[in-house]
C-alpha cells in the first residue's frame, strides 16, 4: 500500500479461474470489493487500485484477501430449481428428440428411456455420417452435463430451462477459450411420457 493506492499480484496458473477481492475491518467479517480478472499477458493477476475506486474509505487498518468463486452461481441456483422440477415430474419412462453438436460432430436423434435407462436410440441425421448410434443420454445425463460445466467454472454456460418440466431445453457450453472444438450445443424437444 502506497499512499492511497494498493498494488498486488495473485499467482494463478489457471486462466479460467474467477476471484473476488474482499475487505475486512476485523479479519472476521468480509465484504466483496471487486472481481479480479485474469490476463494471458501476465502470470497471474496484476491489480492496482485506489481507495476511492475500491470504496474502502479511511480505515486505519484493513485486511484484504482474494477468494475464488464460481462465476455461475445464478446458473447453479436455476439448475437446482430445474432439477427439482424435473424430479417432481416423476418421468422415468419417456421418449424425446435432441439436436446436438459438439465441435465438428452434430446429430439429431430420438431416444426412448424406460425406467431411467436408454433402451433405444434412433439416429435421424448425423454429420459427418457415422455408423455407431449417438451416445446414450437420458434427461438426467443432460442435467449432468450442465452440472459438470458449473463445477469446471466454464467460460460460457447458457441454458434455457423448460418452464413446465424443468429439463435443459436448449443450451450452449464452452468449457475453455483455450481449447478448440469442445463447445457443445443442444436443443431437446418432444418429450412424451410412456405408459
Amino acid at each position: 500500500m502506497k499512499g492511497d493506492s494498493m498494488t498486488f499480484q495473485l499467482k494463478s496458473f489457471d486462466l479460467s479461474e474467477s476471484w473476488l477481492l474482499q475487505l475486512s475491518a476485523d479479519g472476521v467479517n468480509w465484504s466483496d470489493l471487486v472481481p479480479l480478472e485474469s490476463s494471458q499477458d501476465i502470470l497471474g493477476f496484476g491489480v492496482k487500485a485506489d481507495r476511492i475506486t475500491l470504496g474502502i474509505g479511511n480505515f486505519e487498518k484493513a485486511f484484504f484477501r482474494a477468494k475464488k468463486f464460481s462465476r455461475h452461481e445464478e446458473v447453479k441456483q436455476k439448475y437446482l430449481a430445474a432439477l427439482a422440477r424435473w424430479n417432481e415430474s416423476n418421468y422415468t419412462s419417456y421418449s424425446y428428440s435432441v439436436n446436438s453438436n459438439q465441435g465438428m460432430i452434430s446429430y439429431e436423434a430420438r431416444y426412448t428411456v424406460t425406467d431411467g435407462e436408454v433402451t433405444e436410440v434412433r439416429t435421424i441425421l448425423a454429420w459427418p455420417p457415422f455408423f455407431e448410434p449417438p451416445p446414450s443420454r437420458t434427461i438426467e445425463d443432460w442435467f449432468a452435463t450442465v452440472a459438470s460445466a458449473i463445477d469446471q467454472n466454464a467460460v460460457v454456460i447458457d441454458i434455457d430451462w423448460n418452464s413446465e418440466l424443468g429439463y435443459p431445453e436448449s443450451g450452449y457450453i464452452d468449457i475453455s477459450k483455450m481449447i478448440a472444438d469442445e463447445e457443445r450445443g443442444w436443443r431437446i424437444s418432444e418429450i412424451i411420457p410412456l405408459e
